[in-house]
């Protein structure tokens, strides 16, 4: 997929100020090679590609990929439950509205609660088979 049409799968998020809910992970190790985002608004499945991070939106819960389970209160995850995500932007961009580009997208940064509000940014990175998680600040 592209920077432009996996990014349309949060900036949907992001317009109705969905809130998350829920994160569940399939993993051998200590990073996911599947990461499941459910917001009140919709879940959306990431996985790393060998082009970068690829985004789906899941609409049953059946449909989710055997073995995940929660990591709700695994770092960064259970600092972010429950807020609102208010921007999702290519990593390599400082632009966090409007961000575009073409080819893969290798970093993904989403940004709970709005800027004036003691925000928290969450990078998601494709690292090989498995997806690299970090909290910003």
């Amino acid at each position: 997929m592209s920077i432009q049409t996996d990014l349309q799968i949060f900036e949907r998020s992001v317009d109705a100020r969905g809130r998350l809910l829920r994160v569940e992970a399939d993993r051998t190790g200590l990073t996911p090679r599947q990461l499941v985002l459910t917001f009140d608004v919709g879940r959306v499945l990431l996985r790393p590609t060998d082009d970068g991070l690829s985004a789906a939106i899941v609409e049953e819960r059946e449909a989710l990929p055997p073995g995940v389970e929660s990591i709700d209160e695994e770092e960064p995850w259970w600092r972010v439950l429950g807020q609102p995500l208010t921007a999702a932007w290519p990593g390599g961009s400082d632009e966090t509205e409007g961000a575009r580009g073409s080819g893969p997208l290798l970093v993904l940064k989403l940004r709970f609660r709005e800027e004036s509000e003691n925000p928290r940014i969450v990078s998601l990175e494709s690292a090989g088979s498995a997806i690299r998680v970090a909290v910003e600040g």
